[in-house]
């Protein structure tokens, strides 16, 4: 396979001329995610040089794609790094950001901080354009004491469900909800949607209002509002509300409705095939059903991705910018179909609805998965020899966990260190003690790729690695801790990009209101970048009546800012209406 040459720079002015045009791009940030929240460029993606073999082959799959990295401005810098790293892996067009993020804003452009930006400066763009009918958690609770209850629903996947969620509140999460059965008219018990802050909540409501729920609301600011007012919450729930799902023929007649109001398109296998075999453009494939990949296989080609958090989480899983997308939902398409509504209103793909019968295996051959290159790799230790040599040599053998320091904060090995494999420099200690390197990771995956860069930058070294993780070690049966102390950490946790979900109890809210006030902002702020740039769908008429008429809790604002019941019987107004945005181009 052909390698990259030595990587080229590529100016500010020039990337900028690049992320206007319509040429595809995969414009990469290999700083560890501390340094990306600090600050970064709108449209990048945050591929840590941590993980960067691990994932860049389903993160920009077409190694013609031109790819530029981006880090900091300093040299050496890990940018340089990731070069010769994605040159070694067969990408064929990898350019380096001139002077990082730092050059950029030399050049009086502008960076964002924060993670997931852009698609919470949409969902909050979301919110003014269609005017998402919204409801503060106060008015919420006071129609509640005044006897006039609500269908409350948190659109979280189950795993953030169970994390923490607003007493009462049941469970359908992203595109799923759409897929309930829901009354004709309004009724007594309006629904009242909501998330952890603010994104999936607006995006789950607006979704109900334009497929013609009539009275769907969302929950002001969420779980954490919810909580910060000091309102029922609870820990490891079970959905207290469970919406039986509508029939095949009404989820159909939904679908259709999107696709041809919306102009939504459409391809069939033998499309599918054409774009497959296509060579210079990226094509990725998701199959959108929510047992893909554990209930059963997902189609062929295609990456599970349960349907609404492709949506949520496309900036970890699409890295190339005018990249083709096709989603996959059977049988009736609704879970296809919403996700294109929203995904062609980020503007930064070409999105297309699957219909008909997907393409069996042996039509084409896959090519997207992460390939992580095997020169040198060791062979690795079953938790069962990693147990014996414990047992036998536990002085001269010491355990470096290598992954997410979120997961080596839930379990590790008994005694393991931690190392953020971009460096490898302080492992010298352990080797000029005598001491036996083997290398753990929750899969094993990152683990034996540390060996494999051990032996290759200390020839003769004897690191090994523990096939299957720490998953496996636990599936044995043997001991994992939680407890560790500073001295065991080699890097920093500098992988923790500020999960307000990681924050202790302690400083809870505080984090939870700064981080409130953070998404409630970071629209506007980000409207400053020029490469930035939505293209939503007019508003239809029809939800814009239905917005400013839907629902059955009236709360009228006081001059002291609080939410109190109406009348009995009438009607709520939007709590928080503002103009809508007109269309960008």
């Amino acid at each position: 396979m052909a390698h990259a040459p030595a990587s080229p720079s590529i100016t500010p002015p020039d990337l900028l001329a690049l992320l206007l045009g319509k040429e595809e791009v995969a414009l990469l940030d290999v700083r560890e995610a501390r340094a990306y929240v600090a600050g970064h460029l709108g449209l990048s993606r945050m591929a840590p040089l941590s993980t960067l073999e691990l994932e860049v082959r389903a993160l920009v799959p077409r190694l013609g794609t031109p790819v530029v990295l981006v880090d900091g401005g300093d040299a050496p810098g890990p940018a340089l790094r990731a070069a010769a790293l994605l040159g070694r892996l067969g990408y064929l067009d990898v350019r380096m950001l001139a002077g990082g993020t730092a050059g950029w804003r030399a050049a009086g452009l502008p960076l964002i901080d924060g993670y997931g930006t852009l698609v919470k400066a949409f969902g909050d763009r979301v919110r003014r354009h269609y005017a998402t009918p919204t409801l503060p958690g106060a008015a919420v609770r006071a129609a509640q004491a005044c006897g006039r209850p609500a269908t409350l629903v948190d659109v979280r996947p189950a795993g953030e469900y169970a994390y923490l969620s607003v007493q009462g509140a049941g469970n359908h999460a992203g595109t799923e909800l759409a897929l309930r059965e829901w009354p004709a008219g309004a009724t007594e018990a309006p629904w009242v949607l909501n998330c952890f802050s603010r994104t999936r909540g607006i995006i789950g409501t607006t979704t109900l209002g334009l497929l013609g729920h009539p009275d769907a609301h969302f929950l002001e600011d969420g779980v954490m509002q919810w909580a910060l007012d000091g309102a029922p919450v609870v820990q490891n729930a079970r959905p207290a509300v469970e919406l039986p799902q509508a029939s095949e023929e009404e989820l159909r007649r939904r679908a259709d409705s999107l696709v041809d109001r919306f102009a939504l398109p459409r391809l069939d296998a033998d499309a599918l095939l054409q774009l497959r075999a296509e060579s210079g453009r990226s094509l990725y494939q998701f199959d959108l059903r929510p047992g893909a990949g554990d209930a059963f296989e997902p189609a062929h080609g295609a990456r599970a991705v349960a349907g609404g958090q492709l949506l949520m989480h496309f900036e970890n899983l699409v890295g190339t910018r005018h990249a083709r997308i096709v989603l996959f939902d059977e049988p009736h398409g609704l879970r296809a179909a919403v996700t294109a509504f929203w995904l062609r209103q980020l503007d930064q793909f070409e999105v297309f609805i699957f219909e008909g019968r997907w393409p069996e295996a042996g039509q084409d051959e896959d090519e997207t998965a992460p390939q992580p290159s095997d020169e040198a790799v060791p062979a690795g230790l079953s938790a069962a020899q990693l147990k014996a040599l414990l047992a036998s040599a536990s002085a001269s053998i010491v355990i470096v966990d290598v992954g997410p320091s979120f997961d080596f904060e839930r379990a590790h090995l008994p005694g393991a260190h931690f190392l953020l494999p971009w460096t490898l420099e302080p492992l010298h200690p352990f080797r000029e003690a005598g001491k036996r390197i083997v290398f753990s990771s929750p899969d094993g995956r990152a683990a034996r790729l540390a060996a494999r860069d051990t032996r290759e930058r200390w020839p003769g070294s004897d690191a090994g690695w523990l096939r299957g993780g720490t998953v496996g070690w636990q599936a044995a049966g043997l001991p994992v801790e939680q407890a560790w102390e500073p001295r065991r950490l080699l890097t920093p946790f500098d992988d923790d990009w500020g999960s307000v979900m990681r924050v202790p109890a302690a400083r809870r809210d505080r984090a939870w209101a700064d981080y409130l006030a953070w998404e409630r902002g970071v629209s506007e702020r980000l409207a400053a970048d020029p490469t930035v740039r939505f293209r939503l769908f007019p508003r239809p008429a029809k939800f814009e009546a239905a917005s400013l008429a839907a629902g059955r809790i009236c709360a009228v604002r006081m001059s002291s800012g609080d939410f109190l019941p109406s009348a009995k019987g009438a009607r709520f107004l939007r709590c928080t209406a503002s103009p809508p945005l007109s269309r960008k181009p």
